[in-house]
């Protein structure tokens, strides 16, 4: 069995050989070479050509934002953020997903033995997957969906994980400027990055979207982002819930939980989108929304980072049709007028 061959980069001394000890233990994987910045990193990345990079993302010299862009425009690789808990590596950490690198993970900290399997249990799996994630995907350029042509009642979800910061930005590139509607996403993330990719978000599209908080009222034209942490729900007062229960499917928030409270909730007027991502959460809460007879769209393999959880939602037959992330707005627009585009 041929191993992954993996590059590890960061700043810290510290850091970079609890990388190396945690992926050296893995019979599949093998670190080939270690650089202490952006700059070491695209020439060992150059010299070696890793299987897959492990990328800090705050460093001196050459910021690991700066080096993912070096890198990928050179000879594209699956690439790792490694990411502090604060504000600043946060941002940046949503930057890179934009930019190409497939997931992250956050640094692992000093404390007990169990933390610290729990973070090289998170590492070693999102590496494996990312070994396989389709790297350096081109987007069609977006072309903003037409307006919905009436004020509606129905509801729209979003579903998205590994990938996701990249395609949920498509997706607002693609929305109509008047959007009427209540917007809900799901996006795997820890608290503290989920804050930052809603205010990314918000910047870029033309409908407004901030990080939900307990007990707030759904309103047309507003997209509200589960925190990091914490679980989803819809109410029967179309107001959100928002609680700290057990993960479901290795996660939380869980857009299940958020996908079968808006089926009991709406109905037929609910409308939802699976997006790229490991996995399969959304799978039962789309069959949900498609018994109660509502619609459920999934992206394409061809512009899926993982083709996951659009797949597990497509073999159980929840999904109507599958779309490339640069349609599932237009696709939105037409199933919130009542138009379901069964095309694949």
């Amino acid at each position: 069995m041929s191993k992954t061959r993996i590059l590890v980069v960061d700043d810290s001394p510290l850091i970079r050989q609890v990388l190396i000890d945690m992926l050296s233990a893995e019979a599949d994987l093998e670190v080939v070479g270690v650089a202490k910045d952006g700059v070491e990193a695209i020439g060992k990345a150059r010299e070696l050509k890793p299987d897959l990079i492990t990328l800090d993302v705050e460093m001196p010299k050459m910021t690991g934002l700066d080096a993912l862009i070096s890198i990928m425009a050179e000879r594209p690789v699956p690439v790792v953020m490694v990411s502090t808990r604060t504000s600043v590596g946060a941002t940046a950490t949503i930057q890179a997903l934009e930019r190409g690198a497939i997931d992250f993970v956050c640094k692992p900290r000093a404390g007990s033995a169990a933390a610290l399997r729990e973070v090289q249990q998170e590492l070693v799996t999102k590496i494996r997957h990312a070994k396989t994630a389709s790297v350096g995907n081109k987007f069609h350029a977006p072309v903003r969906a037409a307006q919905p042509r009436k004020s509606t009642d129905k509801v729209v979800l979003i579903a998205s994980s590994t990938g996701g910061p990249r395609a949920l930005t498509c997706l607002f590139e693609t929305l109509p400027k008047d959007w009427n509607v209540p917007l809900l996403i799901v996006q795997h993330m820890p608290a503290g990055f989920t804050t930052s990719l809603a205010a990314r978000l918000d910047r870029i599209g033309t409908v407004p979207c901030r990080e939900a908080s307990e007990g707030d009222q759904l309103k047309p034209g507003e997209a509200l982002l589960a925190p990091g942490g914490l679980h989803m729900k819809v109410g029967n007062d179309d107001r959100i819930t928002l609680f700290d229960g057990p993960t479901l499917h290795g996660v939380k928030p869980a857009a299940d939980h958020l996908f079968e409270s808006a089926a009991q909730r709406f109905g037929t007027k609910c409308v939802a989108a699976v997006l790229t991502g490991m996995g399969k959460d959304g799978a039962a809460g789309s069959l949900a929304i498609k018994k109660l007879g509502g619609a459920v769209f999934g992206e394409a393999e061809s512009t899926c980072t993982v083709y996951g959880m659009p797949r597990a939602a497509k073999e159980i037959g929840a999904v109507a049709a599958e779309f490339p992330i640069h349609e599932i707005g237009h696709a939105l627009v037409a199933a919130v007028a009542g138009r379901v585009n069964r095309a694949a």
